[in-house]
């Protein structure tokens, strides 16, 4: 029984050390209906003599089809034809679980703790983690300029930035939206007029409607969703400030990665293979992709424009994107050490 206890108790304070560093929110590593129960104390468990993946990811929208992880771009349509596992199981991984997190804090939270072996997630979060000594590599981007929506009350009056002085505005902490929200505010000036509050997106409708917060910064899906829904648009990211959109990146544990050495090369290749499939059937990848997010199909296609996903892991204009978030969240106290990129990226 004392051991037990020890164990439980080593548990939570590396739970509660990783949260400190990053200077995140928790609101409890939340999973959806479809995902797995996790098993924290294997990281590469056998599964009738094979081994298994764990791949955690975001649904911020909160609900996902039945039976299918909500996972769009190369890597969900990679998962839905089959590709990624008929290819993990040549070098012996016969079992992929899905685990989705409302938010990268969470997904952090997870990784930390050994339950999940790879994310998928925003690129702020991710660089928080590895800056706060986390033991992860960078494998790819799932994506480039991941747009963001800004949108307020219907009836608060407010068209643009300035008149969100005095005002309160909210988005995820410490997601990519999050990063978005703090650089505009910065580069004009607005950082010290602004209450910024956190708010995960599935919570934001109604306190936008109460009045609680006059704007809030919201994520590919949600974002078009709330403009559909007659929210006015203050700010759309990739039209005004592309600097500032995120990237969608995709890491990896390094204990994973060195238990599995032929997993980056199989990982890297199919999701290549996977990118050029899913643009030469792009309407069929688009169905797909709101059938998974339960979204409308316009909905859908602002939200995750095809050249935003490149066949190359790691390309020029996203490697540009992510130095900038990295830079300014050192310069902003968020990220406590500062870190080379290129150490952190590995390539096949």
């Amino acid at each position: 029984m004392k051991k037990i206890i020890e164990k439980k108790y080593l548990f939570f304070v590396v739970l509660l050390f990783t949260l400190l560093l990053t200077a995140c929110n928790s609101n409890g590593a939340a999973t959806s209906a479809e995902t797995k129960k996790v098993n924290s104390t294997e990281s590469n468990k056998e599964v009738n003599g094979g081994k298994t993946l764990r791949l955690g990811y975001i649904n911020s929208t909160g609900s996902a089809s039945e039976g299918k992880p909500a996972i769009s771009g190369a890597e969900g349509w990679a998962i839905e034809k089959g590709f990624l596992e008929d290819e993990l199981k040549k070098i012996g991984i016969t079992e992929i679980e899905y685990y989705s997190f409302p938010n990268g804090p969470n997904l952090n939270e997870a990784m930390a703790s050994g339950e999940i072996d790879l994310g998928i997630f925003g690129d702020t979060p991710a660089l928080l983690a590895r800056g706060a000594g986390q033991k992860t590599r960078l494998i790819g981007l799932a994506n480039i300029y991941q747009d963001i929506w800004l949108v307020t009350n219907k009836k608060n009056g407010i068209s643009k930035l300035e008149d969100l002085k005095g005002k309160t505005v909210a988005t995820s902490n410490g997601s990519y939206m999050f990063r978005y929200i703090q650089g505009l505010l910065k580069e004009e000036g607005l950082l010290d007029e602004v209450k910024f509050v956190s708010l995960f997106p599935p919570e934001a409708l109604a306190s936008l409607e109460r009045g609680d917060i006059q704007a809030y910064a919201f994520p590919t899906y949600m974002g078009p969703k709330h403009v559909k829904l007659g929210f006015p648009l203050v700010l759309q990211a990739s039209k005004t400030t592309p600097e500032l959109t995120g990237t969608s990146v995709i890491v990896a544990t390094e204990k994973y990665l060195d238990e599995n050495p032929k997993f980056l090369s199989v990982w890297d290749a199919t999701r290549t293979n996977a990118v050029k499939d899913l643009k030469e059937h792009a309407e069929e990848y688009f169905q797909y992709a709101a059938v998974v997010s339960k979204q409308d199909l316009d909905v859908v296609k602002e939200s995750i424009p095809l050249d935003n996903i490149r066949e190359e892991s790691f390309p020029d204009e996203g490697i540009k994107l992510l130095e900038g978030t990295k830079k300014f969240l050192v310069e902003q106290k968020l990220i406590k050490k500062d870190f080379d990129l290129y150490e952190w990226i590995i390539r096949e």
